[in-house]
């Protein structure tokens, strides 16, 4: 109730023109809430149920729900740490250098983005394989910093699409960890958004000739 009306609260009162920002900002507490929830889940996967009763082992969790926290995590991690940078260059207010709508480009930035991508997926793989929490927050902290340099060489005129892609990683965050949970209405409506938001996503690129 309290949160509802926070979100009604600033959602009234924000002006049309600031609206894309708005949504950026929301977006950026779906992909932390994700985020949140899959380490909640990591540390005591008994209290969601997510209990495999071929293994007696205390804590173990089964490798299918491994797979989906390790997907809602990072894709809520890319979603939190871009939706920043992208409320940052739409609000327009901010002196820091990522924040502005200038694009940031420097040499080796789609290799190192490559490299990023890569070794998060390996820590990942790790995770699944061990369960161990350092190759988890390794991967997690790759994720947010792949957020970040994936959303700065974008020049602030195309943040409203940026904010389209964002939306659909936030709906597939949630959705990924609708199955860890076995939640059937956070895996609708994140199935719902995130392919939405895809589609929205390419139809704006194809009017903007992106």
């Amino acid at each position: 109730v309290i949160g509802g009306a926070i979100g009604a609260f600033v959602a009234a009162r924000v002006e049309m023109t600031k609206m894309p920002e708005l949504v950026a900002a929301m977006h950026s507490l779906i992909g932390l809430a994700a985020v949140c929830i899959a380490y909640a889940v990591v540390s005591e996967p008994s209290a969601f149920g997510l209990v495999d009763p071929d293994n007696p082992i205390p804590g173990f969790l089964p490798y299918g729900n491994r797979v989906e926290l390790f997907i809602g995590t990072f894709v809520g991690a890319i979603t939190f740490s871009g939706s920043v940078i992208a409320f940052g260059k739409l609000s327009g207010k901010y002196k820091f250098r990522l924040f502005q709508g200038a694009p940031v480009v420097y040499a080796g930035q789609h290799l190192i983005n490559l490299f990023l991508a890569i070794a998060m997926l390996g820590f990942g793989v790790i995770f699944f394989l061990t369960q161990s929490w350092l190759p988890f927050i390794i991967m997690t902290i790759i994720a947010f910093v792949l957020g970040v340099l994936i959303i700065i060489p974008i020049g602030g005129a195309d943040m409203p699409v940026v904010v389209s892609m964002l939306n659909s990683y936030s709906g597939w965050a949630a959705a990924g960890i609708g199955f860890s949970l076995n939640n059937p209405m956070l895996i609708i409506a994140g199935s719902l958004v995130g392919s939405s938001g895809a589609i929205l996503s390419y139809i704006m690129c194809r009017a903007m000739n992106r």
